[in-house]
């Protein structure tokens, strides 16, 4: 990443072609042999950028989402490598419901690579859901050595292709992923494209190829025939005790505060390092004194200060978060102890709601920062779900269903969600959809989609006098009733739904 933002400050020309005498060399544009001119050159500039980027905030806080848009992509232009740029421009995409107009369009046009890119990233923001855009911009990402976003688009593109799988799809995205050296996410896109077409030896062969590469690097040993071998970054002994230290999977007391001091003093050196400053931030949480999660909360927001990338929030939030947690686990403890006891039963009660407030926020914000992110949907709407907020959680698991891990568990609460609301149609439909790919669910999910459809069939049988639906309810029940007898009231739901297809067929 460091050396894509040195590049981008320096380079001056993107797709010159072979033989023709460098146009940037005089400042101008350049004669070609046929008479035509060579384009102006296209430089960088993070600054123009970081003007876009401020304006483009302005703008979209009063609500003029496209033009934010168009402002984010101005700044991406001027400086493709930043991750700030692409992750606030995505989100206003996901703000945006209207037709996009001329401008929008006409903004981003050019040939150049990195033109294309932010095209790309266009085309995907205005079809958000769309696995083959995301795969289009993940390859564009790839192709201008943007490591940080093929990896952070790659990760979404690989949820969306999860959810309609086409080995094309995978394919691409392996060769992306190759390109930037990420070698774990193109041995996961290969490993998905073989399963599709197990009768491909060459690309079986190209990932096993992949996977070993990915090991080596992960190792250290590509660096083989370098000064010092593969360990060519331990220049001294003091170097080499810090690398055992850190391999050490259980540390003593005094390891750990070592490995805290050559964390501090690396750091110290660079303190504009987010790798360094990410490491020390580690190491105090590996140790986990309440003064060293404050300290670790403050160095991550400084590197959200400083980089304006969300991740160091959400990680500073983490942290709070765990620091509840245990706070309100000595308020469950002391209200579990005395029971009897009302002040500790509302101090509980008072911290469980905090907690849920707080931890509320922190996901909210994350998918805000990541809106293209499911899983993240998923988290928030289960949330929802549980406070028995089911307007929002519904449109949140809409979504959610699109990650193929989540599907039966959103579907699953989407069905509750609906039932709640007395929406016993949709819930009956939706629950029926979880059900049609048994392969994918556990043998628990099964249990709980079939219990859930069960009882939106009672429902609609009780409301409409519906014969059919409680006739199909009574033999889900009964089904889940061999299947695990004391499975939650089972055996009280099949009495009582034997006595509504008696009453039902009788006319009452």
């Amino acid at each position: 990443m460091g050396q894509w933002k040195a590049r981008v400050r320096d380079l001056a020309i993107f797709g010159r072609k072979k033989g023709e005498d460098d146009a940037a060399d005089t400042g101008g544009a350049g004669e070609n042999g046929d008479g035509s001119k060579t384009p102006e050159p296209l430089a960088f500039s993070p600054e123009k950028a970081q003007r876009f980027f401020d304006h483009a905030k302005t703008v979209g806080e009063t609500g003029n989402h496209q033009y934010a848009m168009q402002l984010w992509l101005s700044g991406l232009r001027q400086d493709p490598s930043s991750m700030y740029g692409l992750e606030s421009f995505l989100n206003a995409s996901v703000n945006f419901t209207g037709k996009p107009g001329k401008d929008l369009a006409k903004s981003v046009e050019g040939k150049t690579d990195a033109d294309k890119y932010v095209q790309a990233i266009l085309s995907w923001g205005l079809k958000i859901g769309d696995p083959s855009l995301a795969v289009k911009a993940v390859m564009a990402a790839s192709k201008l050595d943007l490591g940080e976003q093929t990896h952070y688009l790659g990760e979404q593109a690989l949820k969306l292709v999860g959810g309609k799988p086409k080995k094309d799809h995978y394919v691409k995205l392996m060769e992306s992923f190759e390109r930037v050296q990420a070698f774990d996410l193109a041995v996961q896109a290969g490993d998905a494209a073989v399963r599709l077409d197990p009768s491909d030896g060459g690309l079986a062969n190209d990932v096993k190829n992949m996977s070993a590469q990915s090991s080596i690097s992960r190792g250290g040993f590509d660096k083989t025939g370098e000064a010092g071998g593969f360990r060519s970054n331990i220049r001294d002994a003091d170097k080499q005790r810090q690398l055992e230290d850190s391999d050490r999977i259980s540390k003593t007391e005094d390891t750990i505060d070592r490995l805290i001091l050559d964390a501090e003093a690396a750091y110290r050196d660079n303190p504009e390092d987010m790798p360094k400053l990410q490491q020390l931030v580690k190491r105090l949480l590996e140790r986990g004194r309440p003064e060293d999660e404050q300290r670790a909360i403050r160095l991550l927001m400084k590197g959200f200060e400083t980089t304006k990338q969300f991740r160091f929030r959400q990680d500073a939030g983490k942290v709070r978060l765990r620091q509840l947690k245990r706070t309100l686990e000595k308020y469950k403890e002391r209200a579990e102890a005395k029971p009897d006891d009302e002040k500790a039963q509302q101090e509980y009660q008072a911290a469980k709601a905090k907690f849920s407030d707080i931890e509320l926020g922190e996901i909210k914000s994350a998918v805000e920062a990541y809106p293209t992110d499911l899983v993240l949907k998923f988290q928030l709407g289960q949330r929802y779900f549980e406070r028995g907020d089911h307007d929002q959680a519904i449109a949140l698991l809409q979504d959610a269903k699109g990650d193929a891990r989540y599907r039966g568990r959103a579907l699953a609460l989407l069905g509750q969600s609906f039932g709640a609301m007395g929406w016993h149609d949709e819930a009956i439909a939706t629950y029926r959809q979880a059900l049609e790919n048994k392969a994918t669910l556990t043998d628990e999910l099964q249990l709980e989609l079939r219990y859930g459809l069960m009882l939106s069939l009672a429902t609609k049988a009780e409301t409409d006098s519906d014969l059919a639906s409680a006739e199909e309810a009574e033999k889900l029940a009964s089904t889940i009733a061999i299947e695990q007898f004391g499975y939650r009231d089972i055996r009280d739901r099949r009495e009582g739904l034997k006595q509504l297809v008696v009453r039902l067929k009788a006319g009452g």
